[in-house]
């Protein structure tokens, strides 16, 4: 380093800035997962122009929905978990989230209408056949109301409680996906569909219900405890009484940022467990770098995907829906696995650690990576096998490790506050424009659009100046007219080459969208993986 570039590490104490907040999320198309699986993501991710991530995360909800009553997984002796998800993706508009949602149903979707041409017409003359026979009950309580003795009344009973014996249980027509609904009609429908029921959208509203839309009042109860199947009582005073004793719910939701944000303001989210029980997948955004005649689908990789939810549907369909589920076993080496990433995450709840603020989301993720080995196992072959062995378990553990960086990402985003933003707004102005010098002025000018207060300002520059990013230069005052502007000194490391690598537009952790890329052409990947890959350049979080 020459004498000038001495000079200037010195004024910051020879000390490298501490960084605002986590980086963008490392991709996970980088993991090994099951082929069945990796390979129908990455091409529908490729023939949408999406990010991989949104995809899997979409899957994820699907395998979800299929198993979750029919599997379980059995960690160790005393200690099972069901394999029910509750999934987020949040990407800003403009990301086809609706045609990644849409594509994913669509095995879901074929499935209900099966269902409903080969149960519809059985539940009509059901129902039918009930309106008939609660008429002739309603003809006869009048009669006997009217009765002018107690022979013909008693009668008239009699041959209304005949009648009510012949009324046949209505068939409800098999469902496994619910949209825009109410607590109390998810827990209608949860009933009358055994105890299970799936919400996979690529809009938020469903937030806005349960955050208490139309009864102004939040209504959490059945959706927390649907994550982990604990019993749920609904009594309403002009409603009927329904008990559900081992309720499961799956939710996969590819919403915008700002919803994501706005539920982290509600106190009935964050505090009562609700945000704690998403799993999160962030995935670069491709706008721009996307090409208009895409590749297709291969009809063999989108069949064997299909093949494999349709055998878990089958399972669904042809055993009757109890609360034994049946259990999928870890090997020995398995097990060993899931124990390790275990202690790992128990080490980082730690006072000080990097999972201390989010205590309550990290306490839950060494049963998500166990439910998330139970998915990738039924996938993986093709037969059912009962025990689940060590490379799935790898696969289940690394993808834990990276969700982890997605979920910092995800929490440090839902909390970044004013201050934060405008430290950061202020830090990518001086990255973009290379700046190693600039005064307080030209820094208000730049960024004054979003932040037009100078108190912002200030104090985003003070920030900066605590993380060590800046360093305020001393002017000697003139004494005379207008005071001259503060100035600052850039910190080198600010644009070192590790800090934002060629060819790679940084990506800002507050409301910007960013796009990651390499030199070669977007939809022209090799060997399997994505052309663009952000995990090459993003510094994979060591939980250690």
């Amino acid at each position: 380093m020459n004498e000038s570039g001495t000079d200037i590490l010195s004024m910051f104490r020879h000390k490298l800035p501490v960084p605002l907040g986590p980086k963008f999320p490392p991709s996970l198309a980088s993991i090994a997962l099951p082929s069945v699986l990796a390979e129908y993501c990455y091409e529908l991710s490729e023939s949408l122009q999406v990010p991989y991530d949104m995809v899997l995360c979409n899957f994820f909800g699907v395998l979800s929905t299929v198993a979750q009553r029919r599997f379980s997984i059995e960690v160790k002796e005393g200690y099972h978990e069901s394999l029910n998800l509750y999934l987020l993706s949040p990407l800003p508009p403009g990301e086809r989230k609706s045609a990644v949602t849409q594509a994913a149903r669509r095995p879901l979707t074929k499935w209900e209408n099966d269902q409903e041409k080969v149960v519809g017409p059985l539940a009509q003359e059901v129902r039918s056949k009930r309106l008939t026979l609660k008429r002739a009950i309603d003809h006869r309580r009048n009669l006997a109301a009217k009765a002018k003795n107690s022979q013909n009344r008693d009668s008239l009973l009699q041959e209304i409680r005949d009648l009510e014996e012949e009324l046949p249980e209505l068939l409800s027509i098999p469902r496994l996906l619910a949209d825009d609904i109410t607590p109390e009609c998810l827990a209608m429908l949860m009933e009358q569909q055994g105890e299970c029921m799936s919400i996979i959208e690529a809009e938020g509203g469903l937030f806005d219900t349960f955050a208490g839309r139309y009864s102004k009042m939040p209504n959490l109860d059945l959706i927390l405890k649907a994550f982990s199947g604990e019993p749920c009582r609904v009594d309403r005073k002009h409603g009927q009484y329904i008990g559900l004793k081992h309720p499961l719910l799956t939710i996969c939701i590819t919403t915008q940022p700002d919803v994501l944000r706005g539920m982290a303001m509600n106190p009935e989210f964050r505090g009562r467990g609700f945000l704690a029980r998403f799993l999160y997948f962030f995935g670069q955004s491709r706008l721009g770098f996307r090409i208009a005649e895409p590749p297709k689908v291969s009809l063999q990789v989108e069949r064997a995907f299909l093949e494999r939810v349709e055998l878990l549907l089958s399972f669904k369909t042809n055993s009757e829906i109890t609360d034994q589920s049946q259990p999928l076993l870890l090997s020995a080496e398995a097990y060993e696995l899931w124990k390790g990433f275990f202690l790992l995450i128990e080490g980082e709840l730690r006072p000080g650690k990097s999972l201390e603020s989010m205590t309550d989301w990290a306490g839950k993720v060494p049963g998500q990576v166990a439910r998330l080995a139970g998915l990738l196992h039924l996938v993986s072959s093709g037969k059912i096998e009962s025990r689940i062995e060590q490379s799935v378990m790898l696969a289940a553990t690394e993808l834990g490790k990276k969700l982890v960086s997605h979920a910092l990402y995800a929490f440090h985003d839902m909390g970044c506050d004013a201050l934060t933003s405008c430290a950061q707004a202020a830090l990518k102005w001086i990255k973009n424009r290379n700046i190693e010098q600039f005064t307080f002025r030209e820094c208000h000018r730049a960024i004054r659009g979003r932040f037009p207060k100078k108190k912002q300002v200030e104090q985003g520059i003070t920030m900066l100046e605590d993380y060590g990013y800046l360093v305020l230069v001393p002017i000697q005052s003139s004494g005379v007219g207008r005071p001259s502007s503060p100035s600052y000194k850039v910190h080198p490391a600010v644009h070192e080459q590790e800090v934002t690598p060629k060819g790679v537009y940084s990506q800002p952790t507050q409301r910007d969208t960013a796009c990651c890329a390499t030199s070669a052409a977007v939809g022209a990947g090799e060997g399997g993986k994505p052309p663009f890959d952000p995990s090459v350049y993003a510094k994979e979080m060591e939980v250690a």
